[in-house]
């Protein structure tokens, strides 16, 4: 008489309970490295109105300031939460769910989306700061780095994962 293993099967419900993922041990250091310069980036963000003394400018336009400010903390929480949940899915289990990849592949798109602008219409600067004109989108492109190795980890497949189905000894079933 031969052995038979049975291998319950993934099904489009979700994964069976013998089919569990493993969790990573260790996180996804671009996705953390990412997270983290980007929640940083929207920190720094929050300040800016009160650094650069924005309302001081726009004490003539009351509306136009407001609207600066609610577009700019808008901004801010949007990035925020972007790198929040990038952190998040640094520490997930691996592979990927469908929808962490869809964060990570938005977040890479924003990175390249400013670096675009940042080229195509550079910030004006006084001459001593200059070199920020390079260093801005560097700090973009770094970024896009990151989310691009991040997206390179695995993805998990629809239904869940199934252990991979083992032949008996002897070859019979």
């Amino acid at each position: 008489m031969s052995a038979v293993r049975v291998v319950p099967r993934a099904t489009d419900d979700g994964p069976h309970p013998a089919a569990a993922v493993s969790p990573r041990s260790r996180p996804d250091v671009a996705a953390l490295v990412a997270g983290v310069l980007t929640s940083s980036m929207a920190l720094y963000h929050f300040t800016l109105p009160a650094s650069f003394h924005w309302g001081q400018a726009l004490e003539q336009a009351p509306t136009l300031r407001w609207g600066l400010s609610l577009i700019n903390a808008s901004f801010s929480f949007l990035l925020l939460v972007g790198g929040a949940m990038t952190i998040a899915i640094a520490f997930a289990p691996s592979p990927r769910e469908r929808a962490s990849t869809w964060v990570l592949g938005g977040m890479a798109a924003y990175w390249i989306f400013n670096i675009v602008w940042q080229l195509i219409d550079p910030m004006p600067l006084p001459r001593q700061l200059v070199a920020l004109r390079l260093a801005f989108p560097a700090f973009s492109a770094i970024l896009v780095a990151l989310y691009a190795v991040a997206l390179l980890r695995p993805r998990a497949r629809r239904g869940g994962l199934a252990a991979p189905a083992s032949r008996p000894a002897g070859g019979a079933l």
